[in-house]
Formats: structure tokens, C-alpha cells, sequence
């Protein structure tokens, strides 16, 4: 421990002046100082308004950087600005306007002014002390308010009677406080709607049940006896059966939640209201949200990419990836040891509808440079091109060159992301059509521009596309890297879905994370912005293969759509 008033003994010749300095405004007398489990208290007795208080002034050991703080000498209750029975007083001086030029009689002198104020147990009027917290009731619940949260809307349309299918989920087993959330139709039609029932993470949905009548006065015996005090019937309580049932009661003022977790139990709950602010935060436009991206490798960068994306408001993904999620791989990757053994994309789909269980996830479960099915592959790469922003985070070359001809071809934006191996910094490239040239061309213009720096392009690791073999090393980069390129290459996307991509001359970022290559440090970014060649002049056209060309349309349009 520190033990302050020993080591900093001019300060505490300062509280200790101070403090006995008080006895010379009549208010408080002093008892004695004494160490306390080695921290200084004060004990002395306040008297406001005749009435005597003992209290004690306990020195924290880090003061005076942090306050010290009055409490009572027993377990008993004066304000409401009290942290409980026995717990220390609420005052002015505070640890969000702590200084330490403050003393401990500035506490105790604070105490003071609460007591007279309010005069909890002394002679004459009572009086209120005007709270100074800004903390929300639901910040401060605790496990023994078992609360029911419902938004601001559903409790709205419970109100004027035009909530539909209402129903509560909550978790078997949780460490504290066992909340329940309340929801209804027009809640799950949003992308990040309440989740359901998942016997998986021990979540399970009950019904909820609106009751025009007045909340029991005394605490109900049973369940039966909730269904009579709710003028209900056993109708009206079926589908619950022997499980879980809520019934909120929307006669009183308030309204007031009661939960029966079986037939033979039944107490009250809690209600806590919780604003609508669904995607206020990210403030992201629906056509942004309905975009479609593309991720091609769902591993360390990957990964982390998509979370950021749905979290940030985007509905539709498709992630490709054939690897298995081992444990090396939770080292850097946003899955954890519930998702060993999975497919990578199987148990990333299954975290990102976790953060938005609306969200339209698809997953294509093998590599684009495997060798498979030449048909297969062709689907696969249909659904990757029919996306309105293919992102590359495989570090691959194969691979990005080919998703990089797909992009051109489809008049796609391409954003490619890597990190250097040793974990020294990352490029986020971005080849929009019309802008930059493809990505075959850009990256060639880029490796050209290193070699006029005097230096060579850093390298990706000789590890292809995370795939498990014998002799490949894995790339050395840590979490923070990799964190931070996932977070540069979100941005883009995210930029280039609302239609503000970045600047040309910032196309292809190169961020540095400490002194190495050309970065001068962390937080070095060097851009780069590669130039479009000369068009290739076009080839004649040729007549007849445009004539046999629109003869096999007109004959499929004729057959119509394909069985097969």
C-alpha cells in the first residue's frame, strides 16, 4: 500500500490543520484520527439542526488523487443521496470533479451543507437536495430489480393496444441480473431485431401478456393467482404452458411488469424504458445498408472487417472462406474457442447474427484457388460478382488478381487489405471503375512506384490464403495490426457504400505502425494513387458473331428460364 500520510507528510500536516480547524465553526467536534486496515479516517459527530450525526472521513490510499469520503460510524441510512445503509454520502465534491488541492474538511464541511439541507433527523422542516448525477436508471439497476426492458415504441403501441405478438427473451443462466426483454412484430422486422430462442446460449422466448387491470397489492402466491388478479383465464395463458410468462398490467399509470417462471411462482418486475435508436449511432442511409459486399477470406482481417460492417449497419454480406477455425487462429481472428472446428465462415455467420440476427449472411465454404468442380467455381464467382463491392482480405495473389479482373469486368469497386509481414504496417487498396485502373494494372504501377523509392513492396507472408500445408509459416503480425488494418479497410467500404469513396490520390493507403520500410513511425500514412494507361484500342466488330450471338438469345428467351 502506499500509506500517503506517511510518505507525504506535509500533506497531511495540511488535512490534519484543516480538519481540526473545523471544530472552530460549531458544527463539528472532533473524536480522533485513527488508521483504519491502514488508511486514515477522522471520527467526529456533525450537528445540524440539533441533531448530532457520527461520522467518519475515510482517506482513500491513492489520495489526494482521488477524494476521500464521509460515511456513517454505523449501518444506518440519512439521504437519498446515500450509496445504501451504512454506505458513504453523495456530496459535492465527487470523483467526477475531484481536484487535489481539496481536503478532506472541504468532505466533511460538504457533509455539513447535505445534512442542514435536507435535516434527515433533526428538529423543524425537512428539505431535498437536487441530484448531480447524469447516470440513467438503467445504467444503475442491479441484480435485485430483475428488470424488463422494452423500447420506447413497443411500450407505446402496448399502450394504444396496437402491439402485435408480443413476446420476452431472456437467458437461463446468467451472473446477475436475469433481464428480460420485451418486443413485438413491428421490433423483429428491423435487420437488428431481438434475437430468438437458442437453446445453444441458453436463451429462451416467452409470451407476453397485456392485462387492462390494476398490479396486485400483495405479491401473488402462484401463477394461478396472477392469472386472477389479471382478470385472465387459462385461455388466454396456454401458450406458456409450464414455461416462463410475463403479463404487463396497463391499467396503473405506470406500467407494471410480473413474471412467472412457473406455474407455482409469480413476482414482480422492474420496467426499464430504453429509447428507439436503432442505427442512430452509425447513421448509415438505407441504401447504404442494403448494399451487398463480398468478403473473400474470413480469417484474422477478414473477420474482424465483417463484424465492423454490420455493426456499422450494413444488412447483406457474403464471406467466402474453405478453412477450419483452429485454435492458433484465435490469436488474431474475432471467433473464439466456441468456433474451433468450424468453418470459418459457418462460425462468423453465426457472430455476426449474434450483432444483427435480421441481417441476410450467405457463405460459400471453399476457396476461390482450390481445385473443384469447374461449375461450382462458376457459381461461386457469379454470386462474388452480382455484390456491389468485392473486398479481398486473403493476401493471396492468385486470388486478388482474379477478384481484381472480376471487379473490372463487372464494373465493381474492388478494396484489397494486407498487412505486412513482421506486423510494421498494412496496405488498404481501392480500384473503383471508371477511376483507378484494375487491379493487375494498379498493382503493377505500385510495385514500379516502390522501386523508385528505393525500396521493394513489403511482403504478405508465404502463407496463401491461411490454408493448413507442410512448410508454410503463417505471417508474423499481431492483433493490434491486424485490428488496425480490418478498421482502414471498413472505413473505405464504408465509404464507398454511401457514395463517398476516398480521394484518388488516397485510392491505395499505406499505413504505418512503427519505424520500418518507408514509414518514418506509427500513425505514418503515405498514399498512393495509381494512373490509368491508354486504352487498348478496341477490335472491329464483327457482324456475324454479333448475328449468331442474339440468334442464341432470342432462342433462350423463346425456351425460357432453365431446369437445371
Amino acid at each position: 500500500m502506499k500509506l500517503w500520510w506517511l510518505v507525504d507528510v506535509s500533506r497531511f500536516a495540511r488535512e490534519k490543520a484543516a480538519v481540526e480547524g473545523l471544530e472552530k465553526e460549531g458544527w463539528f467536534k472532533l473524536d480522533r484520527w485513527q488508521a483504519v486496515e491502514a488508511r486514515l479516517n477522522v471520527f467526529g459527530t456533525i450537528v445540524a439542526h440539533g441533531h448530532g450525526y457520527l461520522v467518519r472521513l475515510v482517506y482513500p490510499d491513492q489520495f489526494p488523487s482521488v477524494p476521500a469520503f464521509v460515511l456513517p460510524q454505523e449501518n444506518v441510512k440519512w439521504s437519498p443521496h446515500q450509496y445504501g445503509e451504512g454506505g458513504s454520502l453523495c456530496l459535492e465534491l465527487r470523483p467526477d470533479n475531484w481536484l487535489s488541492v481539496y481536503t478532506g474538511a472541504d468532505m466533511l464541511r460538504s457533509a455539513y451543507h447535505l445534512l442542514e439541507e435536507e435535516n434527515p433527523l433533526g428538529e423543524g422542516q425537512k428539505g431535498s437536495v437536487e441530484s448531480a448525477h447524469r447516470v440513467g436508471a438503467i445504467q444503475t439497476y442491479s441484480s435485485y430489480e430483475v428488470p424488463v426492458l422494452i423500447g420506447a415504441g413497443c411500450l407505446e403501441r402496448v399502450r394504444g393496444s396496437a402491439a402485435e405478438d408480443l413476446r420476452g427473451f431472456y437467458y437461463l443462466f446468467t451472473e446477475d441480473t436475469y433481464p428480460i426483454l420485451v418486443h413485438d412484430a413491428v421490433d423483429r422486422a428491423s435487420p437488428g431485431k431481438p434475437p430468438g430462442a437458442d437453446i445453444k446460449v441458453w436463451r429462451m422466448e416467452i409470451p407476453v401478456i397485456v392485462a387492462n387491470a390494476i398490479p396486485p397489492a400483495e405479491k401473488p402466491a402462484d401463477r394461478a393467482a396472477l392469472m386472477a388478479a389479471a382478470a385472465l383465464d387459462e385461455e388466454a395463458t396456454k401458450a406458456a404452458k409450464e414455461g416462463g410468462l410475463l403479463v404487463l398490467f396497463v391499467a396503473h399509470a405506470d406500467v407494471v411488469p410480473y413474471f412467472s417462471p412457473s406455474v407455482d411462482k409469480a413476482f414482480r418486475r422492474r420496467l426499464f424504458l430504453l429509447p428507439d435508436e436503432q442505427g442512430v449511432r452509425s447513421g448509415r442511409a438505407d441504401a447504404s445498408k442494403s448494399k451487398r459486399i463480398a468478403i473473400v477470406g474470413a480469417g484474422s482481417v477478414g473477420s474482424k472487417l465483417a463484424e465492423s460492417l454490420v455493426r456499422a449497419g450494413i444488412q447483406s454480406l457474403l464471406l467466402v472462406d474453405g478453412d477450419v477455425f483452429l485454435p492458433a487462429n484465435i490469436e488474431r481472428n474475432a471467433l473464439d474457442w466456441r468456433d474451433v472446428g468450424f468453418r470459418k465462415v459457418d462460425a462468423l455467420k453465426r457472430r455476426l447474427l449474434h450483432v444483427a440476427p435480421g441481417a441476410k449472411i450467405s457463405v460459400i465454404t471453399s476457396n476461390l484457388n482450390w481445385q473443384r468442380s469447374a461449375s461450382s467455381h462458376a457459381k461461386e464467382i457469379e454470386q462474388i460478382a452480382a455484390s456491389d463491392i468485392i473486398v479481398d482480405c486473403t493476401a493471396d495473389a492468385g486470388t486478388v488478381y482474379l477478384l481484381g479482373a472480376l471487379a473490372a469486368e463487372n464494373q465493381r469497386t474492388l478494396v484489397s487489405v494486407e498487412v505486412f509481414d513482421g506486423g510494421f504496417g498494412a496496405l488498404v487498396a481501392a480500384c473503383l471503375p471508371g477511376r483507378e485502373p484494375p487491379y493487375a494494372e494498379a498493382r503493377a504501377a505500385y510495385t514500379q512506384w516502390c522501386e523508385t523509392q528505393g525500396v521493394a513492396a513489403p511482403p504478405r507472408g508465404n502463407r496463401p490464403y491461411e490454408a493448413l500445408s507442410d512448410g508454410d509459416v503463417p505471417m508474423v503480425a499481431d492483433d493490434a495490426a491486424v485490428a488496425v488494418a480490418a478498421a482502414h479497410a471498413a472505413r473505405v467500404v464504408l465509404d464507398v457504400a454511401d457514395e463517398r469513396p476516398p480521394e484518388h490520390q488516397a485510392a491505395w493507403l499505406l499505413i504505418g505502425l512503427r519505424k520500418a520500410w518507408l514509414f518514418e513511425g506509427h500513425g505514418h500514412i503515405v498514399w498512393f494513387c495509381p494512373e490509368k494507361s491508354s486504352p487498348t484500342p478496341e477490335a472491329p466488330a464483327d457482324p456475324e458473331a454479333i448475328a449468331f450471338a442474339l440468334a442464341i438469345a432470342r432462342e433462350a428467351m423463346r425456351e425460357g428460364p432453365s431446369q437445371t
